[in-house]
């Protein structure tokens, strides 16, 4: 992929994020409630002369206008303010919770990526065979059980079954890396349940369409071996379709971690942008989905680039 393309991919990144400021800023103030009411107490009136104080210092007295641009200005400078409940520079927060989020969703993509590629071109090699029914049967109950059902069902049957294994640790990726990880695992499975079996059967489908095509045929009457027909010729070709339903996948992970997060106790950034609302920290929730929207947009890059490399004249 040319400089210019890829100087093209990242110029679109400042429009997308800024439209996302915008909206989580309106969002935010039309949730009902008030954050002065959370900071000073709820025996304190809304119009008292301390409740105004407060307003004035966190310049909610202003208009809606004047808080965005006072906020976004200093975004541009890379300063995501402060807190208004905890007073602790945004930033700091979102890089204290950040990397969970970020391994969840790695580790769950990949899990889907490691299931649902073989077992569709496993399916597709066997197509109206019983191990084909088999596995979409399968995809389609992956893709029915909703991720936070599936999320309180695995916490209740290892809690009961399997009470040896710790849902529930202490995660510090600076002190036990490993540990860190293995307390992931479950919830990353949990939340690859539907991603893998969405990934199966595009993989399928794209792996039953390639293989009708002539060139196919044509290495077949060169004397191909099947294996090598399926793997070399045929799965290249389908990755391309897989890699943009991986690329949207992510992006739906990244909103899943919200409900997996909750459940299993972790503190990433889904439990941060969730108590942010809960107190109407508008600081801090415009911090987090400025984030997320950065995540979403760094996987898109992603895929870009490895569509490039499968086929670079794309």
């Amino acid at each position: 992929m040319g400089s210019s393309v890829l100087l093209r991919r990242l110029m679109l990144v400042v429009p997308v994020l800024f439209g996302m400021s915008v909206v989580s800023f309106l969002l935010i103030h039309l949730v009902p409630g008030d954050v002065v009411t959370v900071i000073a107490g709820a025996e304190i009136a809304s119009d008292s002369e301390e409740a105004q104080n407060i307003r004035r210092s966190l310049n909610l007295d202003r208009p809606l206008v004047t808080q965005y641009l006072l906020w976004i200005l200093g975004v541009a400078q890379g300063d995501l303010g402060l807190s208004l409940i905890s007073k602790v520079p945004v930033s700091k927060e979102i890089l204290s919770h950040l990397p969970v989020t970020l391994v969840l969703t790695v580790m769950a993509l990949g899990i889907s990526v490691l299931i649902g590629i073989p077992a569709g071109v496993l399916a597709a090699s066997r197509r109206g065979r019983i191990s084909d029914f088999l596995l979409r049967i399968a995809s389609l109950a992956g893709m029915a059980v909703p991720t936070f059902f599936a999320s309180v069902t695995a916490v209740l049957f290892f809690s009961l079954f399997a009470p040896a294994v710790r849902l529930f640790n202490t995660i510090d990726f600076g002190r036990d890396a490993v540990g860190a990880v293995a307390t992931l695992f479950l919830p990353a499975c949990v939340l690859a349940l539907s991603s893998a079996s969405t990934i199966m059967r595009y993989t399928r489908g794209a792996m039953l369409e390639v293989m009708r095509e002539q060139y196919i045929q044509t290495a077949r009457a060169k004397g191909a071996g099947p294996m090598r027909i399926l793997l070399r010729h045929g799965l290249r070709t389908a990755l391309l379709p897989v890699v943009t339903a991986s690329g949207l996948i992510a992006a739906q992970l990244i909103s899943g971690v919200v409900v997996v997060e909750q459940v299993f106790g972790l503190p990433g950034m889904g439990q941060l942008m969730l108590s942010a609302i809960s107190t109407r920290d508008y600081t801090l929730v415009q911090g987090t989905v400025l984030a997320v929207g950065a995540m979403v947009v760094l996987i898109n890059l992603v895929v870009d680039l490895t569509y490039h490399f499968l086929d670079p004249r794309i």
